[in-house]
């Protein structure tokens, strides 16, 4: 009987599961190695090292077929979650793989070697489930001692383009740490989005029969709320409590109290950062928590949202189709509004080169104020203006100079700007927001056809004004073009 080492790496191509339960098996393919399996016969046993970057022995395999070659069907003996990194073993084996892997993923090892590491692996998952025992047999901690100044609920509105998901995602970095990937989901709502998707549902999920035959059935599928409560929880357990959050993108684009439901209780936070109210916990989450956190299902009866548990949202209730939300739901939560001018300090010395036969330079902060003023003489609401980035930073913010791409510019413009302008915003003030364009203001193609060729001059006299273009065509080359 020989004992190997195999490293799993991207040179395996194939890795088929056939077969349940302590019956799977695995059929190994290699490509580019005509040869690795030469001496292998049925029951070798093989060590399973994960290679970087998890860098753990995970499993014991025992060969059941040899089919050629370059291809072996294994039998899955072992699996551990989580095993020892190839520092944590024999100095003996350390060197071995390291000399090896380069050359080869398939590696012969001695029979001490391989009982040494399958020592180790077992000592490793004892260490493991001993911790986790122990962290399970801690009760339950609502109030962590976390100590942090951000509001556990937050709404953060303002008008389109006002950098909403930037602001989050500046605060995020100071709530949990730069680059960190694991401590928060995003999720974006839609007006199909519902309770079963917030919070989790029984779904059907494919799984492998007795008979080793593809068939369905149905499991708990935890939804965002639920998967980033439960690591809350976790946490709270430890000595090291740490914040989590959960990122809700166009909160108000569906019916937040039916995708909320009875959570919509646990909002209500003590001065703690604790939910006052506590919730009956349905028999499908009893036992996903149970199975997550440890313990009886009876030990969940009731759930409450941690104070390391952080809920923020955006919210453009300009949108059109956008529901409403009842006064009880927005008490619940602390709103931020950003102003339609706010962060634009970036936008300021920015220029940009429009129209073809009457060219113009404009600087598109300028111009953007210049809608918005013009709007607001029109008594459209604030929150219908355009901010800062509704032309996406990485247009109108160049990475080196204040030149922005011209072509790039244009072709947003027109698919961006005037299109709200045409369909949303100005909807009824067509005529007057775009006057330059005299009898075609009524019709989108026109406008863009307009602006390719006379730039800002479709607008309304009181824009091009304040807009204080330069002419760059003509006698009045290089001056304020309306001005003179």
């Amino acid at each position: 009987m020989n004992h190997y080492i195999l490293i799993q790496d991207d040179v395996v191509k194939t890795f088929s599961i056939a077969g349940s339960g302590l019956d799977i098996q695995y059929t190994f393919a290699y490509k580019d190695k005509q040869d690795v399996f030469k001496d292998t016969a049925v029951g070798d046993k093989v060590l399973g090292y994960v290679d970087d970057p998890t860098d753990q022995f995970r499993y014991v395999f025992e060969v059941t077929q040899k089919i050629s070659d370059k291809e072996c069907i294994f039998k899955k003996k072992i699996e551990i979650e989580e095993g020892p990194a190839l520092k944590d073993t024999n100095a003996s084996i350390v060197s071995l793989v390291s000399a090896n892997k380069s050359r080869t993923l398939f590696i012969k090892t001695s029979e001490s070697q391989y009982n040494d590491v399958i020592r180790r692996m077992l000592n490793k998952s004892r260490k493991v489930l001993e911790s986790r025992e122990e962290e399970s047999s801690k009760p339950i901690c609502f109030e962590t001692s976390l100590k942090k100044d951000f509001p556990r609920n937050c709404i953060i509105f303002g008008a389109p383009g006002t950098g909403k998901s930037f602001t989050i995602n500046q605060e995020k970095e100071k709530l949990i740490g730069k680059d960190n990937e694991t401590d928060y989901e995003r999720v974006t709502f839609h007006p199909d989005y519902s309770y079963a998707s917030f919070v989790g549902t029984y779904k059907p999920v494919p799984c492998i029969d007795s008979d080793g035959k593809d068939t369905i059935t149905y499991k708990y599928v935890p939804g965002p709320f639920m998967r980033m409560l439960v690591k809350a929880l976790k946490n709270g357990r430890t000595d090291n409590v740490t914040p989590f959050l959960l990122i809700i993108e166009e909160i108000n684009r569906a019916n937040v109290a039916a995708v909320f439901g009875d959570v919509f209780q646990l909002l209500d936070r003590n001065s703690k950062g604790v939910s006052e109210y506590p919730i009956e916990a349905t028999e499908d989450m009893k036992k996903y928590l149970s199975e997550e956190l440890g313990g009886a299902p009876e030990d969940y009866l009731k759930i409450k949202i941690p104070n390391n548990l952080f809920l923020w949202a955006t919210m453009n209730s300009a949108d059109q189709g956008v529901f409403p939300m009842d006064t009880a739901f927005k008490r619940r939560w602390e709103f931020k509004y950003i102003g339609i001018n706010e962060n634009d300090g970036d936008l300021n010395g920015k220029t940009v080169e429009v129209g073809s036969s009457l060219s113009q330079k404009v600087e598109w902060n300028k111009l953007r104020k210049a809608i918005n003023n013009f709007l607001a003489k029109q008594k459209i609401n604030e929150d219908k203006q355009l901010g800062p980035y509704f032309i996406v930073r990485d247009i109108v913010v160049p990475e080196t100079g204040n030149e922005i791409d011209k072509t790039r510019f244009a072709d947003t413009f027109k698919s961006k700007v005037i299109m709200y302008l045409f369909e949303d915003a100005a909807k009824q003030k067509r005529s007057s927001l775009f006057e330059g364009c005299f009898k075609n203001s009524s019709r989108y193609s026109e406008i863009c056809k307009e602006f390719d060729e006379h730039g800002i001059g479709i607008f309304n006299q009181d824009i091009q004004m304040e807009a204080e273009p330069i002419d760059l065509t003509g006698p009045l080359a290089g001056t304020d073009s309306i001005s003179k």
